[in-house]
């Protein structure tokens, strides 16, 4: 039997390797692929009113500019009609007399060629004669015309002699002098044409003469602007042709915000150009769906804001960490507060807000959350740490629980919605959203600890569904080292002051990508560049640029609200939103708590043996505490591990890390003094 071969975007397949599901899903795909038949211009009712409006507006304008215009023209014309009149005349003169044939003849003479001469002399002849008599004959029937107009319609005058001024205008025109003045004042009635296009590809380095690009499709009206779908010379690539957006925009003689270029999942060289009409990100924000929703599905991913084409860009933080960054008053705040916000509107999440600018702007957010703090004075910074401890332990614990679970409960070793649902296991998603969170970090005394718990719960919390939403305003590699900012797996960047700036946002090697979040202007708040989202189409485009949704205040507080409603009527409101005290532990005690548990005349003890009587006599504070969160403590104060030899309760002696009693006491007298 004859196999039938699947050729899409992979490799061919062989149909007969194919179970029955595979097999329709290649099929489906090899169809998506597929052109429509109808253009989406044509075939979608906005599109066709899109189209027909431009088209109209287009029209209108040429017909308005130039008709204001049209005296100058005229007068322009009229000047220019006695050069026309010369360049008549003379072009008449060597048609009449045969002037193209002047060098054949003088090349004979000078080659004494008589008879090639003499007979390029003699049709030269004939041709003057036969030209004059047209030309009389020409003559004689124009003044016979016009005297048979003259006789029949006296003023027709009046229309011959303008027609024959302007006539002879248009040709006495200069090159350099055009009679029309260009009838496009502004991108928005700009055409786009294949010449146009071919042009700037060529002026960016993207193609050559001999190595032209080639269009997919015609060039075609596309919402608010024009798409070109062009496939570069072979061995280019759409990130070369993304790094070179400027210089595309700079050949296409339009300004570089409205230029957007995107792959294609047909191939490597094909190219998805949209020049819009206008700047779209300068443009009123579109109102989130969250300010209407009654409630959300967190697992689904969120409604973040729209692309340059209107089209709405979700976010999937299920699995994934986000990091927010841009200077002041461009939107951060307001970006970030968009996937807490569909998170308060899912009863089953648990959220801990913390807002080091210390303002009202997540005020909203106390009413739901299960832990709340706003600024950066001691109590809070001590609820921070308190609070990313507990959600530490938490999620080691959680991992301890679904490790032990069987595998069609719990596949692939993640939490799944039935199991965040599942009261009885307590392990709902959990949200930390932190604004300004370079002043935690910051912190003289517990930056280093935060950030130590911070980098833990970003490196494996996802799996565990606990995620992190960080904004800052501070996005430099020692405030927010690589060690955090390389595990949080979703980027958005709004305006920052330098190239180096987004690229400590999204990542190295973004700038040359063509990803540069330095060159939005001051009026685009509330817009920036999104990597590394885990959907699909995000993930093909690698990075998009996206106006946010407009969730305001008064909007906000509405959704928390509705939010509080419904962990009411589920039960699922906890923490500080529900009444209860939190117990903090600050920091600070730790090493009090250290001294107090060395027993008399131990001068030195293991790691874990101290940890172990840490737990005991306050387990709220320490239970669940490593060696090495225990090393990040400490390091405030100067005091770090090494090796101990020791002996356990069994007898068993070793040479294991630890700390020695008189590091501490030392620690302690240094604290004191100062």
């Amino acid at each position: 039997m004859t196999s039938e071969l699947i050729q899409g975007t992979g490799p061919v397949v062989d149909a007969e390797l194919l179970t029955d599901d595979e097999y329709l899903a290649a099929k489906r795909q090899r169809l998506a692929e597929a052109r429509p038949v109808v253009p989406t211009w044509l075939s979608n009712r906005e599109q066709r009113i899109n189209a027909a409006t431009w088209a109209v507006q287009f029209a209108w304008h040429r017909i308005r500019f130039h008709s204001l215009r049209a005296p100058v023209y005229v007068l322009r014309l009229a000047t220019a009609s006695p050069r026309g009149a010369a360049r008549a005349l003379t072009n008449w003169g060597r048609w009449a007399f045969d002037a193209e044939s002047r060098p054949l003849r003088t090349a004979s003479l000078q080659a004494l060629d008589a008879d090639t001469y003499l007979r390029l002399c003699g049709q030269r002849h004939e041709r003057v004669r036969l030209r004059l008599l047209l030309s009389a004959v020409g003559a004689m029937a124009g003044g016979g015309g016009l005297a048979v107009m003259d006789t029949l319609w006296r003023t027709g005058w009046l229309l011959i002699a303008p027609t024959a001024v302007l006539g002879l205008g248009l040709l006495g025109r200069r090159a350099d002098n055009p009679i029309a003045t260009a009838a496009v004042l502004s991108q928005e009635t700009t055409r786009l044409t294949p010449d146009v296009v071919m042009r700037a590809f060529a002026a960016a380095g993207l193609a050559k003469e001999t190595n032209q690009i080639s269009f997919a499709q015609p060039i075609q009206r596309d919402g608010r602007g024009w798409l070109a779908i062009v496939d570069l010379p072979f061995g280019k690539t759409f990130i070369q042709a993304a790094s070179k957006r400027e210089a595309l925009a700079s050949g296409l003689n339009v300004n570089a915000v409205t230029v957007f270029l995107d792959p294609d999942v047909v191939s490597a060289r094909r190219v998805r150009l949209w020049v819009s009409d206008i700047d779209v990100f300068a443009q009123k924000p579109v109102v989130s769906p969250l300010e209407k929703a009654e409630r959300f599905d967190f697992w689904q991913p969120i409604p973040f804001g729209v692309d340059a084409r209107d089209r709405l860009v979700t976010l999937p933080l299920i699995w994934s960490s986000l990091l927010v960054g841009a200077i002041p008053r461009m939107g951060k705040t307001f970006s970030a507060r968009i996937p807490a916000a569909a998170a308060a509107l899912d009863p089953h999440v648990r959220l801990y807000i913390f807002n080091g600018k210390g303002d009202a702007a997540w005020r909203p957010f106390e009413r739901i959350a299960h832990v709340y703090g706003s600024g950066v004075r001691d109590e809070v910074v001590g609820l921070l740490v308190s609070s990313l401890r507990e959600l530490v332990a938490d999620m080691n614990a959680r991992f301890e629980r679904m490790a032990a679970l069987p595998t069609d409960v719990c596949p692939d070793a993640k939490l799944t919605p039935a199991l965040a649902r599942n009261r009885r296991l307590n392990m709902p998603l959990t949200m930390l959203a932190m604004d300004e969170v370079q002043r935690y970090l910051e912190h003289p005394e517990h930056g280093d600890e935060i950030l130590a718990l911070l980098t833990d719960l970003a490196k494996v919390g996802p799996a565990a569904g606990i995620m992190l939403v960080l904004a800052t305003q501070k996005p430099d590699s020692k405030v927010i080292p690589d060690s955090l900012r390389g595990q949080l797996g979703t980027r958005f960047a709004m305006r920052v002051m330098t190239w180096q700036a987004s690229e400590t946002i999204l990542g190295a090697g973004t700038y040359a990508a063509g990803m540069d979040a330095s060159k939005f202007l001051s009026r685009h708040k509330g817009v920036g560049i999104l990597l590394g989202a885990d959907d699909g189409d995000l993930a093909e485009r690698g990075g998009q640029t996206v106006r946010t949704h407009l969730l305001g205040g008064e909007a906000l507080d509405a959704v928390c609200a509705r939010g509080r409603a419904l962990r009411e009527a589920e039960k699922t409101l906890t923490g500080m939103a529900s009444g209860e005290v939190p117990v903090t532990n600050a920091p600070v005690r730790v090493l009090d708590d250290l001294a107090s548990v060395f027993g008399p005349g131990e001068d030195k003890a293991w790691s874990d043996t101290l940890l172990t009587r840490l737990a005991e006599r306050n387990p709220s504070a320490y239970d669940g505490w490593s060696p090495s969160q225990l090393a990040v403590a400490l390091k405030p104060y100067g005091v770090a591990p090494s090796q101990v030899w020791a002996t356990n309760e069994d007898g068993k002696s070793a040479n294991k890390r630890g700390y020695l009693r008189a590091a501490i006491f030392e620690a302690l007298a240094a604290r004191v003094n100062r």
